[in-house]
């Protein structure tokens, strides 16, 4: 974990990114620069090559919390809770321009347990409430 906290940082210098948050999750690192209102994503950190892409938060338009559910079967609830049909909850970036969502995992069903859902829920949250903060000015007069 040392090794790829350092190489996260030195991606960050790469980049000219100074972090003023950062989380690791199971599947990736991210790190906010505040004052350049930039996110640094490290994807691939426990399976798979190592990738990374940066969000600039001038781009985004919307930044949200999103649950994916698996089916559920009639009656399901009444044996099964809801989060326990919960496949992935994401951070979902929406941009201004014609650009795809992108999507932070914080939580997937296959590579998580279910114990673990509520303090990624709360991490996912946080997260969105500190980015929702930073989006463009014009945007949060609207909303």
């Amino acid at each position: 974990m040392k090794r790829l906290l350092d190489y996260f940082s030195r991606l960050g210098s790469k980049y000219n990114l100074t972090f003023s948050s950062q989380e690791v999750l199971r599947s990736c690192i991210i790190g906010l620069d505040g004052v350049q209102r930039k996110l640094l994503i490290l994807n691939g950190i426990n399976n798979g090559p190592l990738s990374e892409y940066i969000i600039d938060l001038n781009e985004v338009s919307d930044c949200s919390v999103k649950k994916e559910y698996g089916r559920i079967q009639v009656n399901g609830l009444r044996k099964r809770k809801l989060e326990q049909y919960l496949e992935r909850m994401t951070l979902n970036f929406k941009f201004l321009i014609e650009k795809q969502p992108e999507d932070i995992p914080f939580f997937k069903q296959t590579e998580n347990h279910i114990s673990e859902l509520p303090r990624l829920e709360d991490k996912a949250e946080k997260w969105k409430v500190i980015l929702s903060k930073m989006l463009p000015v014009s945007l949060k007069k609207s909303a």
